[in-house]
């Protein structure tokens, strides 16, 4: 099949965020276009469950897929588009990209809040609004962990496709480490409860060593009560220790990987962790929660993984990565040996693009 085909993406919220999953659209769409793909995003609503319901209503009226090929859906729109799924369905292939659904999200303190199904809502034609998205023709998720999350709740792992983002978006060259101070250790994060700043926050407080400091990357006010509580949290450690960059540029970012130590989000969640490969990318230790993807990502030798929500065990992996230079020199080879292994982005979009081609070419008639 030529690749001249075109693709309507529906999402919702600020395409233009610094967030794990607006970065996938944005790296997967540059390399769709390379290949002569035509790639429509289509902003259905704002990100929140209330936008959602109340915009869609009308989304049927603004949203006509006839004149495309290929319908994709992103999970987190599922609220807004759940009344139109099937309906279009039966007009084009649908294929969901789930990069985490919402229901599993909310329940790890995804920022998104939860998700329950009002009473004789207008917009809820199903149990769950994730219902009819996992009808889809095709389901693209981003590790094999999402892939058992969707088998579990009934989707056949045949018209599951795995397509993790890359590791190789930012040009990171790994310098020596520095024989003296001032280390640092490095989170690339929003500010959301379940990626874990303020407990990094709290154990890093424990114990930080003279000479190091916690650099904190990413969006502050994604959640504003848990953002007061982190802010909180930064006025009682000592000056100097913690840095608060917020989001930064992609060649800020990079300066940010390059001269990092190790790398420390100790994340509930995650649907694959994109900041984490980067990190290994670089080259960089990693400490991190035994939970979903990341054991597998991470692998057995580049880094401590601690259980989650246990605030010793990230306190004892932060001191030991920053009392062991010989152990940081180890788990650095290993980094950059795991992150060979790892997908590019180029591969992501080869098999993004691979999906699109095969559920088109199942449609009869095609």
């Amino acid at each position: 099949m030529p690749l001249l085909m075109h693709i309507a993406f529906l999402t919702v919220g600020d395409p233009a965020r610094l967030t794990g999953g607006y970065l996938y659209h944005r790296e997967l769409f540059a390399r769709l276009r390379a290949r002569g793909v035509r790639v429509t995003e289509v902003v259905a609503s704002g990100a929140d469950l209330a936008a959602q319901l109340a915009a869609a209503p009308e989304l049927g009226a603004r949203f006509d897929p006839a004149p495309f090929d290929v319908v994709v859906v992103d999970a987190l729109a599922s609220a807004v588009c759940a009344p139109w799924l099937d309906g279009w369905r039966a007009q084009r292939p649908l294929v969901a990209m789930v990069h985490e659904l919402p229901s599993v999200a909310a329940g790890a303190g995804s920022g998104y809040g939860a998700w329950p199904v009002p009473p004789h809502c207008p917009t809820a034609p199903h149990p769950s609004w994730e219902a009819s998205l996992l009808r889809a023709d095709r389901l693209v998720v981003v590790s094999e962990d999402g892939a058992r999350i969707l088998v579990e709740r009934g989707v056949a792992r045949e018209r599951i496709v795995v397509a993790s983002g890359g590791c190789d978006r930012l040009l990171v060259h790994p310098r020596e480490p520095p024989a003296g101070p001032p280390w640092s250790a490095l989170c690339v994060a929003q500010w959301i409860p379940r990626k874990g700043v303020l407990e990094l926050v709290c154990a890093w407080r424990r114990v930080a060593r003279p000479g190091w400091r916690l650099e904190l990357v990413g969006e502050p006010d994604a959640d504003a009560a848990y953002a007061v509580a982190v802010r909180t949290a930064l006025a009682a450690a000592a000056p100097g220790s913690i840095v608060a960059h917020g989001a930064l540029s992609d060649v800020a970012l990079a300066d940010a990987y390059a001269r990092a130590a190790f790398f420390a989000l100790p994340s509930r969640y995650e649907g694959y962790g994109l900041v984490f490969a980067e990190a290994l990318a670089a080259g960089l230790p990693v400490v991190a929660c035994a939970v979903g993807p990341l054991p597998a990502l991470i692998g057995a030798d580049a880094g401590c993984l601690v259980p989650a929500n246990d605030d010793a065990a990230l306190a004892a992996a932060l001191a030991r990565l920053m009392d062991d230079a010989a152990l940081r020199t180890c788990m650095a080879v290993a980094a950059r040996a795991r992150a060979t292994a790892l997908p590019t982005w180029e591969h992501c979009a080869a098999t993004f693009l691979g999906a699109l081609e095969a559920v088109i070419a199942a449609r009869p008639g095609a």
